[in-house]
Formats: structure tokens, sequence, C-alpha cells
């Protein structure tokens, strides 16, 4: 008894079920992309009111094949607006309206699509009439659940438009720089102190110069350089008869960094950016008095990644030359850790520029 009560309410429901469903009607126009005179150009919601005026197309009676595509069109959203669960298109007594107009190219049409339910409008640049029916079911999937026409591209209803799209990018400035100045760096070398050689924290300031090219791409930049760096300290090997005293001799890097202009039009402006550099350094280590028969010190190179993080300042930037000051933190990613029979060097060595340069 119980199975035919449940049997019997869910057949009293089925009706109010179906009835659920959204009535949609559906109006495919083609329009003219002239307009008539004295006709307003705004938009509206009412047939007539949109920029343009509805066209008649001229179809060959007696071509047994030829197509309206304003009926063909809409007889195909019609089918797609069905078979979505919920909706159901009618031709009369509608809650909500799909409106399309078709506008006329050489090739095909522009197509607009309008759902009154969500007030969401939906454009396609170019589609010629073997493209209808993929058209027809992205415009209903994407109107109904308002979502954007190119959110519901599967592989079975990609338009040629998707792959012809005629992208145009931001030309940019290309540049050369210049730029001189000072590095710092700190870390634990071995290091000649009372006539004793340790491992103590030593801070070096080598003279920096760079060239490279920077481009400019609105508020957006881009440096790629090249960098040498030669030391500016050193120890006399009579100094330290025992050997081992370790000191910076040159570096030489390749780097990229990315800018962000914080004015980017304006005749000054700070940026901020970051990037890598790859840098070898060479080192030089005193030899013991003794083995000084081919020279006083042995030479090893040694290097690695670095993170840069930059900040700078353009200025007299509406001339054809301008200048730039710019400070950089370097983060290496590597332990400097090489050794060569007078000694060698195990230590973290991060640093940082300061550098004044040109842009020309």
């Amino acid at each position: 008894m119980s199975r035919c009560l449940v049997a019997a309410l869910l057949l009293s429901l089925l009706p109010q079920v179906a009835s659920a469903a959204t009535s949609v009607c559906v109006e495919v126009e083609v329009r003219s992309w002239t307009q008539s005179p004295g006709e307003d150009s705004t938009a509206g919601e009412n047939a007539g009111e949109a920029a343009g005026e509805p066209m008649a197309v001229p179809v060959d009676t007696r071509d047994p094949f030829a197509i309206d595509p304003a009926r063909y069109l809409e007889r195909l959203v019609r089918y797609e607006v069905t078979h979505e669960v919920g909706f159901e298109a009618v031709d009369a007594g509608c809650a909500q309206r799909i409106r399309i107009e078709l506008y006329p190219l050489r090739m095909g049409w522009t197509v607009f699509a309008r759902y009154t339910g969500h007030a969401r409008e939906e454009k396609v640049d170019e589609v010629l009439l073997d493209e209808f029916s993929p058209l027809a079911q992205r415009l209903v999937r994407a109107l109904l659940w308002d979502r954007a026409i190119t959110q519901v591209i599967n592989r079975e209803n990609v338009l040629r438009a998707d792959s012809q799209t005629d992208l145009r990018r931001i030309r940019g400035e290309g540049h050369f720089t210049l730029g001189l100045g000072t590095q710092v760096r700190a870390g634990q070398l071995a290091t000649l102190d009372g006539g004793q050689v340790s491992d103590d924290w030593r801070i070096l300031t080598p003279l920096s110069v760079q060239i490279g090219y920077r481009g400019k791409y609105k508020a957006w930049g881009l440096d790629v350089f090249a960098r040498g760096a030669l030391g500016t300290n050193k120890e006399a090997p009579r100094r330290n008869p025992a050997g081992g005293h370790v000191d910076f001799e040159y570096a030489g890097a390749a780097g990229l960094h990315f800018l962000r202009y914080l004015d980017a039009v304006g005749m000054t402006s700070w940026y901020l950016g970051g990037g890598a550099m790859f840098e070898v350094s060479g080192f030089s280590v005193i030899k013991p008095e003794g083995d000084r028969g081919n020279g006083d010190v042995d030479e090893f190179y040694t290097g690695g990644l670095n993170l840069d993080f930059v900040v700078g300042y353009e200025f007299m930037r509406t001339s054809r030359v301008h200048f730039y000051l710019q400070g950089e933190l370097h983060v290496p990613t590597f332990q400097l850790d090489t050794e060569v029979d007078a000694g060698g060097v195990d230590t973290y060595l991060p640093g940082g520029l300061l550098q004044v340069g040109m842009v020309f």
C-alpha cells in the first residue's frame, strides 16, 4: 500500500516539475550597420531600439537549399534551450527572452546575443553559416548560465573566431645602458691579523661596471646586462710569510631583471624589480714563503646564481639620453666552497650594489 502512495505522489508532482521550467522566447534578426535618419543609436530591449535597422534577407526560393540565416539560427537556439535542464523554448507567454542580432560582414556575420534573465550580452566577431550549430550551443549555455562565451568552449564547439583573433601588442622602447658603481660584499674569509691568519668577517667593496639593454613596455621594463667587478683591497705577500690570506680579485656576471615603473609616463619615476644573475668570482690566496717560486699567490674562482632585488630612480626621462640611480640586494643561492694548495674559501657571501647609470 505504501508503494502505491509513493507512486501516486510522484505522479502528482510531475506536472509541477514540468511547469517549473523557465520559458524562453527566442528572437533572431539580421540587422544593418547603417542607421536610419533620426533613429536613436542607443541599444534597448524593445525591437527597433537597437542600433541599426532590421533588414530582409533575400532568399532564392528556386534553390531548395537556400537558407534564411535568421530562421536557421533561431531554430538551432530553440533546440539548445529546450535541451538545457530547467528551460523550455516557447513561442509566446515566455518569462525570459533571448535576442540575437546578426550584422552582416563581407564574409559571415558579427553576432550579438542578450538574455533578459541575467542582462548578459555576448559577442562573436565573425561567424559563418556552417558554424551556426556550435554557435547556438555556446550562446545558449553562456547566456542561460550567466557565463562568458569563452568559458563554455569544448573540443566540439570551437569557432574560427577562437583561433583567428588579430592580437595587437604594445611596442616597446629599446635602450642601451652604461652603469658605474660600487659593490658591497660581506662574509668570512681567511684574513691576516697581527701576523696570524684566521677566518674573520670582512666587507669587500669592489668597483663595478655594467653594460646592457633596457626595454620599456609602458609600466614594465626589462634589463639584460653584463657586469664586471674589480677588487680594491689586497694584502702584500711580504706581510704574510706563512701564507693563507685570501683576497677578492675580480668577478663577471650576466643577469636579467624585471622592472615595474611607479610613474610610467612621468619625467621622473621610481621603479622596483627583481631577477637573477649568474656570477663567477675570482680570489687569490697568498702562498707560504717557501712555495713562491712560481708566483706569490694562487688564484681560484667560484660562482653560482644570485637572486636580486632592485630599487631605482630614473630622471630626465624626456631626453634622448637620461639617467638612473639604482640599488640592488644580492642573495646567493650557493655557498662558496673552493680550495687550492695554499688555502681557499668556505663562506656565504651576500652583497649589494649602488650604481649610477646612463640610458641612451
